[in-house]
């Protein structure tokens, strides 16, 4: 690889930079992919799916060095590992435990799991690097299938755009601040002693997607605000009861950027909008909320709005980085900086949209779905999809599983059914203190 091509790999881009230096506890450093197949998982094929994919992804055989005043990329020279797996991880990602890898391939029975270190990538930046690895994993099996053409092969070429700053890109266009939610005290599920390092509970929600797509559409709004009324009015049901919480609900929403700037990279692309339900909305009927709901959104994903706040949050974030201040008080700085930004908000609700597969390669692929851990959140909420299902998947600190009935009979009264598949689950950690040297 040429010198401009290392160069690349190893700069780090504006806002990726903060998951290096908190920890699992702080922030959701390793989210979790799973896809179940249709057949037991022979990790032999799988391993070498893993090596022939990152011959077209070298930016994810990277690895992390903790210098005196700043995380900085390595390019690693051990092989990738794949490795046991089950809801409850025992690793360490970027540990010896990965080989320093930022990414953990795993597998148990029918099913394979894929966790990234957040620095590395987004949920959209993973899904082709998932993808990819499927595709090579099915075609090591011996099946025919087809990659079409969104799935990078080995047959394309990397290149430095692969894994660009995606935010330099937004410099040049333009901002505005109007209608910015205000900071404002926001609705808080029951503290939690973040010293602990708890299991979690996470219960997949399962539900029809035609039947979501054609209720938004007639209704003039979008799944997103749909499912953050049901979640919304499920904890007003759970928490409120007391009569003591009047602040509004607010969900911090990933929005990716992807979609309004072209560009092919797999890093860290997305603007963080905030998502309100405010409380004189649980006094509405339910579409009535649902339409207010995404009316006041809709000012939040204005995209000079949500240029705006990208930059904002990713020059911050690149400015505490470069700074001359030994290692240990960076960290904890910066770790301050993450809880204290996510904790203006209620819970994080990430949508990162459709799994999709070519068609020769669905037939061997049943399910799949992805957890966002709750970190120093209570309560955190993934939504994804894959054919005609969606899935949302809850994960919380408290084990209370009254606010999963409550959101499930939410959508009951709206005609919309729903399967529940709960489980304890513990994200792989990470911790800059435990890096792999070599």
């Amino acid at each position: 690889m040429n010198e401009a091509f290392q160069d690349a790999l190893l700069r780090v881009d504006s806002y990726g930079a903060i998951f290096m230096y908190a920890t699992h506890k702080d922030l959701t450093t390793a989210p979790r992919h799973i896809v179940r197949m249709t057949e037991p998982v022979d990790p032999r094929v799988l391993l070498a799916a893993v090596r022939t994919t990152l011959d077209r992804y070298p930016q994810f055989a990277l690895g992390l060095v903790r210098g005196e005043t700043q995380y900085n990329y390595r390019i690693l020279t051990k092989p990738p590992k794949v490795l046991p797996m089950d809801d409850l991880s025992p690793y360490y990602i970027g540990s010896d435990d990965t080989n320093g890898y930022l990414f953990l391939c795993g597998y148990k029975d029918n099913t394979i799991y894929l966790e990234y270190q957040h620095c590395i990538s987004d949920g959209r930046g993973f899904d082709q690097f998932i993808r990819s690895i499927l595709y090579n994993y099915l075609k090591g099996m011996g099946y025919d299938v087809d990659p079409g053409r969104s799935i990078r092969t080995n047959a394309t070429q990397f290149t430095p755009q692969d894994c660009e700053d995606g935010y330099l890109r937004l410099r040049g266009m333009p901002q505005s601040d109007a209608d910015h939610h205000p900071d404002i005290p926001a609705f808080h599920m029951p503290e939690y002693d973040s010293r602990n390092d708890d299991n979690e509970l996470t219960t997949e929600l399962t539900m029809s997607l035609p039947q979501l797509l054609d209720y938004t559409k007639r209704n003039g709004v979008t799944p997103m605000t749909f499912l953050m009324t049901a979640i919304s009015m499920g904890m007003h049901r759970t928490y409120y009861k007391d009569g003591k919480h009047t602040e509004p609900i607010i969900a911090e929403v990933p929005m990716d950027l992807r979609a309004y700037v072209k560009t092919t990279t797999t890093r860290f692309f997305v603007s963080l909008l905030d998502l309100p339900f405010f409380s004189e909305y649980f006094d509405m009927p339910f579409l009535e909320a649902c339409q207010a709901c995404k009316k006041y959104f809709d000012t939040q994903k204005n995209l000079p709005h949500a240029v705006f706040w990208a930059l904002k949050n990713a020059n911050r974030v690149a400015k505490s980085h470069k700074l001359d201040m030994p290692i240990d008080e960076k960290e904890q700085m910066m770790r301050q900086q993450a809880r204290d930004y996510i904790r203006r908000d209620s819970f994080i609700l990430t949508n990162i949209g459709e799994f999709k597969l070519t068609p020769s390669m669905e037939q061997y692929v049943a399910d799949y779905s992805a957890i966002l851990p709750c970190a120093f959140q209570p309560f955190g909420i993934l939504v994804s999809s894959y054919k005609d299902t969606l899935k949302v998947s809850i994960s919380q600190r408290d084990f209370n599983y009254h606010l999963v009935e409550n959101i499930r009979a939410v959508l009951r009264e709206v005609g919309f059914a729903t399967t529940a598949m709960p489980y304890t689950f513990h994200v792989t950690r990470y911790d800059g203190l435990r890096l792999a040297k070599d």
